[in-house]
């Protein structure tokens, strides 16, 4: 038999934008818990980014799919070994939306506790990373004069790092 605990599956899904009012619940739920000090949390929202070569173009939703069965398998490896790098980490919740998002709404959340700040913003920058470089989920730019775009993340931060495709479905 194996000493490594296998997490359950969790869903990290949500149908339409990421509420604020679940993401203040989510807070609110952990007040009991005396062993936290420190708690970091990522949100992604979508921008209005201007489209390149077209300077009056600009993104007003992501339509986001994903492989769901692939990404919450993959998923559960990333939280795993997120756990297994910050033992001292009480807990992590993540919630990606599907559907569409309007620019200016909530997307993605990531949300780290532990004892001591370092943990809780090391895992969140981390799991963050590894979510956006590995995790089948795909944005399709809808531009306001009616084309779109595939969204691709660029690790490095610096810029929407998109490919333009203009055919119709």
């Amino acid at each position: 038999m194996s000493d490594v605990k296998q997490h359950k599956v969790k869903d990290i899904f949500v149908e339409g934008p990421v509420d604020p009012a679940f993401i203040a619940t989510s807070i609110a739920k952990h007040a009991t818990r005396t062993d936290i000090g420190a708690h970091e949390i990522f949100l992604g929202q979508v921008r209005a980014d201007a489209t390149p070569g077209l300077t009056r173009s600009r993104v007003q939703t992501i339509e986001y799919t994903a492989y769901r069965d692939m990404a919450l398998e993959r998923m559960t490896s990333i939280r795993e070994e997120a756990f297994a790098k910050w033992p001292a980490m009480t807990c992590l919740h993540v919630h990606h939306s599907l559907g569409t998002i309007k620019a200016g709404e909530l997307c993605f959340m990531v949300f780290a506790s532990a004892p001591h700040r370092q943990s809780a913003r090391e895992a969140v920058a981390w799991v963050v990373d590894r979510i956006k470089a590995e995790l089948p989920i795909f944005g399709k730019e809808i531009i306001d004069d009616d084309t779109h775009q595939w969204k691709s993340n660029d690790l490095r931060d610096s810029g929407p790092g998109l490919r333009r495709d203009d055919s119709p479905e």
